[in-house]
């Protein structure tokens, strides 16, 4: 918790990039996502930033979990299973493992499934076998599926794929649908990345929830022109809030503009980890007013305790239909709880602690 706050990270996925998962050719673009990890933590998170060993890994789960729950303030984070997403052989973040960890500690961890084929009956068939095995409690969807060296990418309000893969999730009874948005990355095709397609499908699936995943790293003014259009869209700000450290100045316009003109009643925390590590942004966030040169600039309003509160986790809370006082109960003397008493002396603690004693992981 965070002071008296449940906070919720709204995505967490730890990232397969062994070299026995790292696609041929795809140098580059892995390249460009270590890049993005160590350019996050600016100057005075150092200590946070994984080596090239550790990230270029079978990113261990249960290390993700003691990172979240024992060195940062974390209460419950929902785990994203990832397809290829153009740069790994298979599953970037394997929905069974996912699975495994949920089921290990359902107090702490929801679940969300994907598919990683552009073929509809295919897609339709994986989720329905994820839903039948694991806890699912929400999809995961990449706007681009990658094979033959290539991107190929996909519309949210296409009639031959996604309106039959989110009319079965709806069958199936899901109705959180997270989008990758806003955020490109070649091979994909950068069309695939933008906005101009969720209109359609926030009408027609005005049942479902979509949360628009990175929103803010682009397309502010057509994001928040599509929040106060939709009420069953969401803003899952990964990555935007990675710019608390790195940008601060662009963070605090992108989230005045968001709270100025939609409220903070649909923003989530996200930090994306293991990309990033959640405790540099909640110490910053903890007390983060946005600077008055930044209001009077812009025309924007000041952030509030309760927006505040809204944001770090019970905006997340309500829309997965749970409880605060539930998840504190659930929580409040499990093997992390009674770990964070004594809090490690670094980040990463567990990943490192292991390589310095020689074990394995």
């Amino acid at each position: 918790m965070l002071g008296s706050t449940v906070v919720v990270d709204a995505v967490v996925h730890p990232y397969n990039l062994g070299p026995d998962n790292q696609a041929e050719g795809a140098a580059a673009q892995l390249e460009a996502v270590y890049g993005a990890h160590r350019l996050a933590f600016g100057d005075r998170y150092g200590s946070y930033v994984l080596s090239r060993e550790e990230f270029f890994s079978d990113f261990p789960f249960d290390i993700l979990a003691q990172a979240l729950f024992t060195e940062s303030a974390v209460d419950v984070a929902i785990l994203h299973a990832l397809p290829n997403l153009g740069f790994a052989r298979t599953y970037v973040t394997d929905p069974e493992r996912a699975a495994e960890l949920c089921r290990r500690h359902p107090q702490r961890f929801l679940m969300y499934a994907t598919v990683d084929t552009p073929l509809t009956s295919s897609a339709i068939s994986q989720l329905q076998e994820q839903v039948a095995r694991y806890p699912v409690s929400g999809l995961k969807l990449y706007p681009a599926f990658f094979y033959d060296g290539k991107g190929e990418g996909w519309r949210l309000d296409g009639p031959d794929f996604a309106t039959p893969l989110l009319e079965a999730a709806r069958d199936m009874g899901i109705r959180n649908v997270a989008i990758h948005k806003a955020l490109w990355l070649a091979p994909a095709p950068r069309s695939a990345f933008g906005l101009d397609d969720m209109h359609a499908a926030l009408e027609r699936f005005s049942d479902l929830t979509f949360q628009v995943v990175h929103a803010g790293t682009a397309f502010v003014d057509q994001t928040v022109e599509l929040l106060r259009q939709h009420t069953n869209m969401y803003a899952t700000l990964e990555t935007t809030f990675q710019f608390l450290v790195s940008r601060p100045e662009l963070f605090g316009r992108v989230l005045g503009t968001m709270l100025t003109q939609c409220g903070s009643e649909r923003l989530l925390f996200a930090s994306g980890a293991d990309l990033m590590h959640p405790a540099p942004l909640l110490t910053e966030f903890e007390r983060y007013l946005i600077p008055e040169t930044i209001l009077d600039e812009f025309g924007l309003r000041q952030i509030t305790a309760e927006d505040r509160r809204n944001i770090l986790g019970r905006n997340a809370i309500r829309l997965h239909g749970l409880r605060e006082d539930v998840i504190t109960a659930a929580i409040s003397d499990d093997e992390f709880a009674a770990a964070k008493r004594t809090p490690p002396e670094q980040p990463w603690s567990a990943l490192r602690g292991a390589q310095q004693a020689g074990t394995p992981r």
